[in-house]
């Protein structure tokens, strides 16, 4: 005998908040996947425009979220009274069927970000000019053994994919692994860097920088000189400061400490097997691995792909 449930009216106050908290479950309730599917695109429209079109302005993407999200969830109690009561109800509708579609959904997110690509946010000024501070990245993961999301390590494997010089690299803080950070690789295992005077030097063959125009800095007035470097096929801009000191300021104990000789002018490293040296650009305020070490290649989560200006 056919079940009278799925003849059942949706009831108003579970689709007014399934289209609260997710919109697109919400017109599956009541039946209507083609409003199911433009609200969806509308949440994806927001995402897109919180990271590209309204960067730095968290505030408005927040706003325009929550118009939809009430939006919707008017509609969906809407069309939940209006409903026939004779009107058959189809599979997705049930709750068995959305519990299901919202599980998937989730999962296809959750392994995205554990193991495809991942949006990073980027607060503070040692990667300008390439990355301003509070800058969203795209980080591509595949490949560089460390997956994981939402603080959730879900496996670690050997790294197949390639860590150049030049790459910027998004990775787990030596020091606490807990905090995720974005520098330049400059040195791959086996490198000798030497760094004095503000000048870099890998393998002992100096890396040319030519300058160009001054860096204008959106919460001070003063312009920083701006450089242009070429590590390998990658070409960059760096910040130097004339007035800044040479030397590095404190340098900490940290594993490998021993491969580093530290002087007045700079420092020079040998990287060791199974590491990186990164460098920030933005070169005198940056703490990096002239600071606090070698980056293990265990700790790198994957390479910013892209970065929304």
């Amino acid at each position: 005998m056919e079940s009278t449930a799925i003849y059942r009216k949706p009831k108003k106050r579970i689709a007014a908040v399934l289209g609260l908290f997710f919109q697109p479950a919400g017109m599956l309730y009541v039946a209507r996947p083609g409003w199911a599917a433009v609200y969806f695109a509308l949440a994806l429209i927001v995402v897109l425009g919180n990271m590209f079109a309204l960067r730095g302005r968290e505030l408005a993407g927040a706003v325009i979220a929550l118009l939809v999200a009430v939006i919707c969830a008017i509609h969906a109690y809407r069309l939940a009274r209006d409903y026939r009561e004779l009107l058959r109800r189809p599979w997705y509708s049930r709750w068995y069927s959305l519990v299901g579609i919202v599980a998937a959904f989730a999962a296809l997110v959750f392994g995205t970000r554990a193991f495809l690509f991942e949006p990073f946010r980027f607060p503070s000024a040692s990667m300008a000019p390439s990355i301003e501070p509070r800058a969203r990245l795209i980080v591509r993961k595949w490949g560089y053994g460390n997956y994981g999301t939402y603080g959730i390590h879900v496996m670690r494997t050997g790294m197949w994919s390639e860590v150049q010089r030049g790459d910027i690299v998004v990775f787990e803080y030596p020091e606490d692994t807990a905090l995720s950070y974005a520098m330049r690789v400059v040195g791959l295992p086996g490198d000798r860097i030497s760094y004095y005077n503000k000048r870099l030097e890998i393998n002992d063959e100096e890396v040319q920088i030519r300058r160009i125009a001054d860096y204008v800095h959106k919460d001070r007035a003063i312009p920083s000189p701006q450089y242009l470097e070429r590590l390998g096929d990658h070409e960059h801009a760096i910040l130097i400061e004339p007035d800044a000191p040479a030397a590095v300021p404190i340098a900490r104990a940290f594993p490998f400490r021993e491969r580093c000789a530290y002087t007045a002018e700079g420092l020079s490293c040998r990287v060791p097997e199974g590491h990186y040296f990164v460098l920030g650009d933005n070169r005198d305020n940056s703490r990096d691995s002239r600071v606090w070490g070698f980056v293990p290649a265990i700790n790198i989560i994957g390479k910013v792909q892209y970065i929304p200006q």
